[in-house]
């Protein structure tokens, strides 16, 4: 009999042994957390998070931007975590337990708040000739998280991760806005011949209708007397019909204002035709671009290159439009977008626990000695059970 307990006396300590084994080496896992500070509109996380989740761009990332003490075991452990889509999670601006919480009243001032300083800034906006595709925020940015064997470990690689989803937005934020820059600029140039000579037309009859009623106005002077009376045609349709004279004034009228709308349009016709070999350079540079900070340093070259090519008001008012909007970017994504809760350093493992480990395991090898101790036992007690039954 005490050679039986120091069986399984013997098993159980090893299991404890083989638990700890496990518990302190290949499933010893820290958690880390952060949060990051990022508006967003849904579309704009779905896309982001899409192209975050390709392990061939954290790969790329990776070459450009490699985290610190990094080995082969780790990087393979980076890579599956990215492609699981697991690190990361929108924080809404409301969530459904604040939605219950607070008022509804609150709720519709914050949000008419909100409301009230996107107008103020589409006005700034309208008034600098910038254009913005925001879309209408619903989160307020991400729960980061990843887990490692080792603590620090965790944390510098929720920092990696942070990083890295920044570099992702700001990346495809600017091929959005250059794709946007370059569909207005193809549109423009399809509208911008039509709409051109249909100021011509316009032009062309108001001149006609005011030399007519030049004519008129000399065959019947007394109208200029009579110029603020109304005359009335009772006919069908009974319309009503202004003096020769103030025909004249508005054919003048409209002579200017369709002047000034064809040099508006000639004006936006040198900015588009200048605009179109940097957007081309530009498309080119976002080609070459690894990550997102390096495709706003070479659009932002681009740019700063064209600066020296420009020759009238007209396209340096264009130029500086793009540079507005790359700028905006830049900002949005990359020095408003901060961590507000730091990466955490975790003092205790995740679950199971090394300890857990141990216990499981020493149970586990201390159930298998048993059976086998007894095994005989146990056999016979399961053919006794068979006859009785039967």
């Amino acid at each position: 009999m005490q050679k039986k307990f120091i069986i399984l006396l013997v098993a159980a300590i090893a299991g404890v042994g083989v638990g700890a084994l496990l518990g302190f080496g290949p499933m010893l896992r820290y958690k880390s957390e952060a949060v990051l500070n990022m508006d967003m509109g849904t579309s704009e996380y779905k896309r982001f998070t899409e192209l975050a989740n390709n392990t061939s761009s954290a790969r790329q990332f990776l070459a450009v931007f490699p985290p610190p003490q990094m080995h082969s075991g780790g990087i393979d452990s980076l890579m599956s975590a990215v492609a699981k889509g697991e690190w990361h999670k929108a924080l809404p601006k409301v969530s459904k337990v604040d939605a219950k919480e607070v008022p509804d009243a609150v709720l519709q001032m914050e949000r008419d708040s909100e409301k009230e300083k996107e107008k103020e800034k589409e006005k700034v906006q309208g008034k600098n000739g910038t254009k913005n595709f925001k879309e209408n925020a619903v989160y307020l940015g991400l729960r980061l998280t990843h887990t490692a064997s080792d603590p620090l470990e965790a944390a510098e690689m929720t920092t990696w991760l942070g990083g890295y989803f920044k570099e992702v937005a700001t990346r495809e934020a600017v091929r959005e806005q250059v794709s946007h820059w370059t569909a207005d600029n193809r549109q423009f140039s399809d509208r911008a011949l039509e709409q051109k000579l249909k100021y011509e037309f316009d032009i062309e009859q108001a001149k006609n209708r005011a030399l007519a009623l030049k004519k008129i106005v000399a065959l019947y002077p007394d109208t200029s007397s009579r110029e603020s009376r109304q005359v009335i045609d009772v006919r069908k349709d009974n319309e009503k019909f202004m003096s020769p004279l103030a025909k004249l004034v508005g054919a003048e009228s409209e002579l200017i204002e369709i002047g000034e709308k064809t040099q508006q349009l000639n004006r936006e016709i040198e900015q588009q035709a200048f605009a179109g070999g940097l957007l081309k350079e530009a498309e080119l540079a976002l080609k070459q671009a690894r990550s997102g900070s390096e495709s706003v340093s070479k659009l932002a070259a681009v740019i700063a290159d064209y600066s020296k090519k420009v020759k009238t008001d007209a396209e340096r008012e264009k130029l500086l439009s793009l540079a507005a909007d790359l700028s905006q970017i830049s900002a949005r994504f990359m020095s408003q977008a901060q961590f507000i809760a730091q990466p955490s350093v975790p003092s205790r493992p995740e679950r199971p626990t090394p300890l857990m480990y141990m216990v499981l395991m020493g149970g586990l090898f201390g159930a298998l000695a048993a059976l086998y101790i007894w095994r005989t036992a146990i056999i016979n007690l399961l053919k006794q059970d068979t006859q009785d039954s039967n």
